[in-house]
């Protein structure tokens, strides 16, 4: 492109720039003053000011960043300060509270908060045009007897700006950090249901290892009678090596629920973010008034599930992101702004000195209509989302069912286990009163107390699945989140 003396125009580009200057009468082209030596002082000053201001804004929002960093570094130090290892027996409400400080598998979703707040502040920024100052210096330039133009240009210009997409993006940005907060959230509720399980099945073992001590003694006691039984020799080799076997048996089944133990208590303090020396004893009286507090399953409803639902509630907002995202696709056909002032240009061949203002308009000539198909696509995707949340909820009614389904059989089936547990108490209780009355051998006796104490343990292992059924059914219903976190208090 040349200008109207045939003089190539530096800075056109393929993009067409429709820039207004007032000195030009056919409308093209707005200037803030006349070129030349006879621009008034006004005009002189006028541009002088809006450089002036153009700086000043650059020096402020850079101060402002620079100030929010260091708010957002000590406020993170101070959080870092606050947390403390628990001491002394440790109950379920400790240890989610001291998870939710520190436990590393909670950090990584948390800190993704705070990286999409800052694309938020971003997005704020983005209300202000972004500038950047350009130079140039013409090595080879046009010359002439009696003008001699600067051999460069300075330049302060404006990114395209559209403010339309500014605000769109930033209501995009602000939705995108609820769904962090959201997600977030709902890592939390995994991991309050993790320490749940967890002193649910310590507390069941812990029962269970006692039961185990008492068979053990049992065997052992069987061990000492085959024994004596082969001195005098009213048994043979093969009972004793039986009532050996017996005890070895009882022995390795306490190792293993020891084992158990240990790697529930090791898995526990790495989720809480403890290191392995660092030791951590539990408080297990009344283990299930501590993890289910008031929470009473035969209350709870589908709708409270699904008014607390955070997979329901990140989906919503996929919902709004999507609308936006339709909005925005709009607002890219509109034009962008251009503004920035600039020094003459030397191939103008002008002697004017100092900083002209200008404004435009920035237009895509051509781009395959691919700005008009975006939109029916973001129209397509909401479409499908809407699709995608009848899915959800049905997923979640489903689920629901499932869940007191689960409750319902572990209840029926813990009533089984303890009707089991009191008919070996009183066949133990028969044998062990026909013994004392030399109706029966000592064997007799010690096997319906090991069945007594066998079905004892089931007992124990049927009230943990019950436990467990009530634990998910609370999870489900999002009473246990509830409890410890809101949503709101993790909004700025």
């Amino acid at each position: 492109m040349t200008t109207r003396v045939g003089v190539p125009q530096a800075g056109m580009t393929m993009i067409t720039r429709a820039c207004i200057y007032l000195r030009n009468p056919a409308g093209l082209l707005w200037r803030w003053g006349r070129p030349g030596r006879n621009r008034s002082h006004l005009g002189r000053w006028t541009s002088q000011t809006i450089t002036g201001l153009i700086i000043g804004l650059v020096f402020l929002a850079l101060s402002t960043f620079c100030l929010a960093q260091a708010a957002a570094a000590a406020a993170k130090e101070t959080a870092g300060e606050a947390a403390a290892l628990p001491e002394g027996p440790t109950d379920f409400d400790t240890c989610v509270r001291f998870a939710l400080r520190q436990s590393p598998f909670l950090t990584k979703s948390s800190m993704e908060i705070d990286l999409k707040r800052l694309d938020e502040s971003d997005s704020r920024y983005g209300f202000i045009p972004a500038l950047g100052f350009r130079t140039t210096y013409y090595v080879d330039r046009p010359t002439s007897q009696n003008v001699k133009p600067s051999p460069y240009t300075l330049s302060f210009t404006s990114e395209a700006y559209n403010p339309l997409e500014a605000y769109f993006s930033l209501q995009v940005k602000k939705l995108i950090t609820e769904f962090a907060i959201l997600s977030h959230l709902q890592v939390i509720a995994n991991g309050l249901l993790r320490i749940g399980r967890a002193f649910l099945d310590l507390d069941t073992l812990k029962r269970v290892a006692t039961c185990q001590d008492e068979l053990i003694s049992l065997a052992r006691q069987n061990l000492n009678y085959a024994e004596k039984r082969l001195g005098i020799g009213t048994a043979t080799s093969l009972e004793v090596k039986v009532a050996a076997q017996e005890l070895e048996l009882a022995i390795s089944e306490k190792e293993r629920i020891l084992a158990s133990q240990n790697n529930l208590l090791e898995g526990l303090k790495s989720f809480l973010g403890m290191k392995p020396a660092q030791d951590l004893t539990l408080n297990l009286e009344q283990v299930q008034r501590q993890v289910f507090g008031q929470f009473d399953p035969a209350a709870t409803t589908l709708g409270q599930a699904k008014a607390r639902s955070y997979d329901l509630k990140t989906h919503e907002i996929k919902k709004q992101l999507q609308a936006y995202n339709i909005t925005l696709a709009k607002t890219r056909v509109l034009p962008n702004f251009l503004f920035g002032v600039t020094t003459p240009d030397p191939l103008s061949m002008t002697t004017a000195k100092g900083f002209f203002f200008y404004i435009g308009l920035e237009v895509p000539v051509w781009d395959g209509f691919k700005r008009i198909r975006n939109i029916s696509r973001q129209k397509t995707l909401l479409r499908q989302i809407d699709v995608e949340t009848e899915t959800k909820e049905s997923d979640l009614s489903g689920k629901w069912q499932v869940s007191l389904e689960d409750v319902r059989g572990a209840a029926a089936s813990r009533k089984v286990a303890q009707a089991q547990e009191e008919l070996g108490r009183l066949k133990e209780r028969q044998n062990e009163i026909r013994y004392k009355s030399g109706g029966e051998p000592l064997t007799t006796f010690t096997e319906a107390r090991k069945g007594y104490l066998e079905s004892q343990k089931n007992n124990l292992l049927k009230a943990l699945d019950y436990d467990m059924a009530v634990l998910s059914l609370r999870h489900l219903s999002g009473d246990l989140s509830y409890s410890y976190v809101q949503a709101d208090s993790w909004q700025k």
